[in-house]
């Protein structure tokens, strides 16, 4: 194995075409003399220089061909050695899930503005010190560059426009990994236990270290992998994702200074200098790799760095300088560095190129999936691996307790299963535990991780500062329409100020002392920005910024100050200012794409579309009526339509056959080009609803892209689910296309998504409301909506929680003509 070889191969695959194909087809150039010229304008004195010349490399060629979509596959069948057979004008892009969705694109570009993108890209690569270093920054920005420059994209065919050039080029990097040896492994890695560990939360900050936790492992646990480039990676995509930017920007220097200065409206929080670390946990629970040949016992290397991450992560959390720290490593006997607390899943296929063959991908895609779903069938509870007897045995025979329990041990307070370790101690500045709380090692870890993230970030990723996180409570949100509405007309207050009884009022509710904190609330943010900008009275601004940052349960749902702001509220109104009531509820939104598994193994019928209809709109212009024809022609006509397009016949034979086989399976073949555009929409979804929800002042849980969670005011909840829903299917964008500039970028289309909207008290138990709102979406995904036909899923379920008893109703939101 020659690692340069194959990072050098892969920047060949991604210059192989030209980003501007389609308009080179307009200007009747042959586009591969045009891919060789960039690539050298783009590497000529980088180290990546080389991979100028492997442009025709036959391993490139056949990572070409392995990373086709069905339709093109179907073309070549078709056309045999006539490549360049049905020429198509007229530059479109289709959806590759729907193809039935799509967009004219009418812009015009010129070759000097693609060579002004390459030499761009070529004085960033020359700050690079080696060829993989140079990788990393080309794969991260070659797309972002063209997107920043306000170029158009355009598609990989003219003839079968279903992907986008740059997803085309991107998965011909991906398919490299198996030609450069003449095979590979296909790996899938699933943590189990997952939405158990996010429910098993007491503090809305619980709910955020609950879910970032897994990102963060998950995606550390394949750092060593990428390191043969950020396209073994197929889900979640590395291009777009915040994970992989910080990752590169900490790796190269040079290229985060770059990124800083490229500007791509909606998609700032890419990177964030604030926290020094992804802001968001946008890694799911599950992933799957492209690995080269050459990586042997792959499960195994991934097991091991999985619990090694894991490990790492407790070290971190006990090398920080908090007392608490100190009980974990006095129980160290409870296991828990061994022992994560979810487990992994790990499936993968040996595959074969080196003996050709159609649908390799497919087959190896399909047979991954049946392995994990038997793998899912096996329950495992990671607490059986706790040497739990040993422990209480010890207890029981008198030997010591467990946090001086009384009654030799107590069970957590926040997953209610295992062992506390440690207990609330009576002091009212314990900002680590509340009153009458327990934690075992686990809820100990998360708790403390989600004070101080930076330092164990730093153990598992190689970077994060020790930034001091200030996260809103349950019940800053729910009182949110009261404080905002209080803080809403500054120059006001700053005149009632003056007044003696107001500003005495004023005086005994406002906090005028505050801790400076990194603001994971974008809303406090962005009104602590304000106040401090406003001209108002020194001694008004500083109460005013301690009541934004104070905890509301303290400085507003007090008896006593309760008591105080109704009075001040009276006062208020009479001057001709009208603040909202207190408010004691929240949302908690969640959302779970529909039919994704489905979507995935090529089955479009849950959409909508049969794969007749997807095959023959997946083309255009005149091929779109040659296959047509052969699709309604008996095999005796097949000599005809060969004739008349002067095509092989046996070639045409092939065609109807393949056709016919796609036609009865029910499902098109999937290739690496359309699971690299569905994972590519994935994110932009996910960046699309964390843009969404803070936009409308939630705070996003987590946001993989099908699945969403978030606790967000009642009085945006609506609006933020709306939002969210249209931006999946691209109708914020334009014609069902995400749009950046001039830059189109397919979405999840037809495909539905469904919600759980979750209203209640903030004061019941968080743990009850993340578990009853999952088991609420799953009666939302049973749900069936007769309206002219038939459509499942695709729906909102509401539910309204008085503290205990609770009521709900379920809503379409599909998005489609009922016909």
């Amino acid at each position: 194995m020659d690692l340069r070889e194959l990072i050098l191969l892969k920047t060949a695959a991604l210059f192989h075409d030209p980003p501007d194909k389609a308009w080179c087809l307009v200007r009747g150039e042959k586009h591969e003399k045009w891919a060789e010229e960039l690539a050298h304008i783009a590497l000529d004195g980088t180290p990546l220089s080389e991979a100028g010349e492997m442009l025709s490399d036959e391993r490139v060629r056949e990572a070409d061909r392995l990373a086709a979509s069905v339709d093109r596959v179907l073309l070549g069948e078709l056309i045999g050695d006539k490549r360049g057979a049905f020429p198509e004008k007229s530059i479109k892009l289709k959806n590759p899930i729907n193809p039935r969705i799509e967009h004219s694109i009418q812009v015009d570009l010129g070759k000097d503005k693609v060579e002004e993108v390459m030499r761009e890209l070529n004085g960033v690569l020359k700050k690079t010190e080696n060829v993989e270093e140079a990788y990393l920054a080309l794969f991260g920005l070659y797309e972002l560059i063209w997107i920043a420059k306000g170029l158009p994209s355009g598609p990989a065919d003219t003839r079968i426009p279903t992907h986008t050039v740059f997803d085309h080029l991107y998965a011909t990097a991906t398919a490299l990994n198996w030609t450069y040896e003449g095979g590979g492994l296909l790996l899938h890695i699933d943590i189990a236990g997952v939405q158990d560990f996010i429910a098993q939360s007491r503090r809305l900050r619980d709910l955020w270290a609950s879910s970032y936790i897994i990102s963060a492992l998950l995606w550390s646990t394949v750092l060593n992998l990428i390191r043969y480039g950020p396209d073994v990676v197929l889900t979640p995509s590395c291009r777009f994702n915040p994970f992989f930017y910080c990752d590169l920007t900490n790796r190269v220097q040079a290229i985060g200074d770059y990124l800083k200065i490229i500007k791509i409206e909606g998609f700032e929080e890419i990177l964030c200098e604030r926290f020094s670390f992804p802001r968001f946990a946008v890694i799911p629970g599950s992933m799957t790799l492209v690995l080269p040949s050459f990586i042997s016992d792959a499960e195994v290397l991934v097991e091991e760095s999985f619990r090694r991450k894991w490990k790492e992560f407790c070290e971190g959390i006990m090398e920080l300088d908090v007392p608490l720290s100190r009980d974990l490593e006095r129980e160290m006997r409870y296991g828990f560095m061994e022992v994560p607390p979810f487990s992994m899943r790990i499936s993968s296929v040996r595959v074969d190129t080196s003996k050709g063959g159609d649908n390799v991908y497919a087959k190896a895609f399909e047979s991954l999936m049946n392995e994990n779903r038997k793998k899912k069938l096996l329950k495992v509870n990671p607490a059986c691996m706790l040497p739990l007897t040993e422990i209480t045995r010890e207890i029981f025979d008198g030997k010591g307790s467990l946090a001086d329990s009384k009654r030799g041990f107590d069970y957590c307070t926040m997953c209610g299963k295992l062992p506390a370790i440690v207990r609330w101690d009576g002091r009212a500045s314990d900002e680590f535990l509340e009153e009458g709380e327990r934690l075992c090692p686990y809820c100990l870890m998360k708790r403390i991780f989600s004070r101080r993230p930076g330092p164990v970030l730093r153990r598992i990723l190689g970077y994060g500062g020790d930034v001091k996180i200030s996260y809103p409570s349950l019940a800053d949100i729910a009182t949110f329409e009261f404080k905002d509405g209080f803080l809403r007309d500054l120059p006001s207050l700053d005149k009632l100020w003056k007044d003696g009884k107001i500003r005495e009022l004023m005086g005994r509710v406002l906090e005028s002392q505050y801790e400076e904190r990194v603001l994971a609330w974008k809303y406090q943010l962005r009104k602590f920005e304000e106040i401090g900008e406003s001209s108002i009275d020194p001694d008004l601004k500083r109460g005013l910024l301690g009541f934004l940052l104070a905890e509301s349960e303290v400085a507003i749902l007090g008896k006593e100050k309760r008591k105080l702001w109704s009075e001040l509220r009276r006062y208020l109104e009479e001057k001709g200012i009208v603040i909202p009531p207190i408010g004691m509820y929240y949302a908690l939104i969640r959302a779970d794409g529909d039919d994704m598994g489905s979507i995935l193994s090529g089955e479009v019928g849950v959409i909508g579309i049969d794969v007749k209809d997807y095959i023959v709109s997946s083309f255009e212009g005149k091929s779109r009526e040659v296959v047509l024809r052969i699709m309604d022609s008996d095999y005796e006509k097949l000599k005809d339509i060969a004739k008349e397009e002067n095509l092989n016949e046996e070639n045409l034979r092939k065609t109807k056959e393949f056709l016919n086989e796609i036609i009865s399976s029910r499902k098109i073949p999937v290739s690496l080009s359309y699971h690299v555009s569905i994972s590519r929409a994935l994110i932009i979804s996910a960046l699309r609803d964390i843009k969404q929800i803070e936009d409308n002042n939630g705070i996003v849980i987590y946001a993989g892209g099908d699945d969403l969670l978030s606790i967000a005011p009642v009085s945006s909840a609506i609006r933020i689910i709306d939002g969210s829903r249209r931006g999946y299917s691209g109708l914020d964008g334009s014609g069902r296309f995400h749009k950046l500039g001039n830059y189109l970028i397919p979405s999840m289309g037809d495909a539905g998504r469904s919600y759980s909207l979750y209203i209640t008290h903030y004061r019941y138990p968080l743990y009850a409301v993340v578990s009853d709102s999952s088991l609420k979406l799953e009666v939302a995904k049973g749900s069936v909506w007769v309206d002219g036909r038939e459509r499942k899923k695709d729906s909102l379920i509401i539910t309204y929680s008085a503290r205990g008893s609770s009521e709900s109703s379920i809503l379409p939101l599909s998005l489609r003509d009922p016909g």
